[in-house]
């Protein structure tokens, strides 16, 4: 292969080029034309790896993995690992079009981001990635999302060994977002995943009736204490559940109480209406990036509702043909939540996309007389809160604490029983929409 000088002071031409105008990008462009080579800058991926690796373009091979965008995104990061691992040893290319290589950012926690590679090409000599000179280029625009190792046919099987354990290593501790809380939303026409702030909940913070905890830990067995033995029978450890009910019986705090207890071995994604609506079997497919993972799906029904007259809801269609499709991948919980279940399609509801339904209820007077006790308790005042949970009849978990909170922000910690009723009967307490209406 024939060696190309580099010039003095330690630049290299990659770094001249970038910071040369495009008259004297255009005048050595010529100059090469004319002694029959290119600026690295010019070269696509595939003449800068037959450059590189010293082979002509016939006998080149490529090995191509095309996945979603926060897979090219940690692959990437993965890419700045090796290339930091072997500094100056490595050489770095454009992704051709006269373009510098580009990078871009990676969130992985609300205030940090990391720097990583977006649309470019690195040579790995022999005795770095593998025994075999590789070429590995990446580029993560959402039309494009490819990773791919170039080598040449004689070492082919060492690319596809390459890109395997690059894969691979998606899922083990060195992808930064494994095992966190993420959300996906929708941006430029794809699913786009950010960390999000970590979920904590404890069951002793929900007052739920025991034979809903029960359906919980049968849900949490297939990830847990009957995981190895559902893959052995072949069963598959995908399981689904919707969870119903009014606003305000706690949907959302039991969905963060199974997160919580998942959190390490599952990574939790949290879908807005966007990702719901538009990208739901992207949303599916970030599990290749994850391993194990927990969607959590709120106020589904506000997005996927009953086929129209027509016979046709394109959000539902794709949601259900995705659902069943999950069930070729493992380890996928599906959490989702619905004020009104009925709203949904029955063809959501059937097993193998919701495997249960849990249905929480209206507190009764001795739930509602539990939720005063762990509240006011600390207070330490003489009240008769069997009373109160009477006065309270039809209030959901959340009306009996906003009960509590009313009285805390009108008399501080000191109130009488007479005052807590009053607050309790007047209504105040709820939020009401002046409906009149305004020019």
């Amino acid at each position: 292969m024939t060696e190309h000088p580099q010039p003095p002071s330690g630049q290299t031409v990659d770094s001249i080029l970038a910071a040369a105008t495009s008259h004297t990008r255009a005048a050595l462009r010529t100059l090469g034309e004319l002694v029959g080579n290119e600026p690295t800058t010019t070269l696509s991926p595939t003449q800068f790896a037959v450059r590189q690796l010293g082979v002509d373009q016939r006998e080149l091979a490529s090995t191509r993995f095309t996945g979603p965008s926060t897979s090219l995104a940690i692959l990437g990061n993965l890419m700045r690992i090796e290339m930091e691992r072997h500094a100056g040893r490595v050489v770095i290319g454009s992704p051709g079009d006269d373009l510098p290589p580009t990078w871009s950012q990676l969130d992985v926690g609300p205030d940090e981001k990391l720097a990583v590679p977006g649309r470019l090409v690195a040579y790995f000599p022999a005795g770095t990635l593998a025994a075999a000179p590789l070429c590995v280029t990446i580029d993560d625009r959402h039309w494009q999302r490819e990773f791919a190792i170039l080598s040449t046919q004689a070492d082919k099987e060492a690319a596809e060994k390459t890109l395997e354990a690059f894969r691979a290593r998606l899922k083990s501790p060195e992808n930064p977002l494994r095992g966190r809380v993420l959300d996906a939303c929708v941006n430029d026409g794809c699913v786009r995943i950010s960390a999000s702030a970590a979920i904590s909940g404890a069951r002793s913070g929900l007052i739920l009736p025991a034979d809903i905890w029960r359906e919980v830990d049968v849900f949490l067995a297939s990830a847990t204490s009957r995981r190895d033995m559902l893959k052995s029978l072949g069963l598959g450890t995908n399981r689904g559940m919707l969870i119903a009910g009014p606003p305000g019986v706690g949907k959302t705090h039991l969905v963060r109480v199974i997160a919580a207890e998942l959190a390490g071995r599952y990574t939790t994604i949290l879908a807005d209406a966007n990702a719901m609506r538009h990208t739901i079997a992207d949303l599916y497919a970030e599990s290749d990036t994850f391993g194990p993972t927990l969607v959590v799906l709120d106020d589904i029904d506000l997005v996927l509702g009953h086929r129209d007259g027509s016979g046709t809801n394109t959000s539902l269609a794709d949601f259900l043909s995705t659902l069943d499709g999950v069930h070729q991948r493992d380890d996928i919980l599906t959490i989702a939540t619905t004020n009104d279940p009925r709203s949904l399609d029955p063809a959501a509801q059937r097993s193998s996309r919701f495997d249960m339904v849990i249905t929480l209820p209206l507190p009764d007077a001795a739930t509602r007389l539990r939720i005063l006790e762990r509240h006011l308790g600390p207070l330490g005042l003489e009240l008769d809160l069997g009373v109160l949970a009477e006065a309270l009849d039809g209030a959901t978990g959340a009306d009996v604490k906003e009960v509590i909170r009313r009285a805390v922000l009108e008399h501080g910690d000191r109130f009488t029983q007479a005052q807590l009723v009053e607050i309790a009967e007047s209504g105040r307490w709820q939020a009401t929409v002046n409906r009149r209406k305004y020019l």
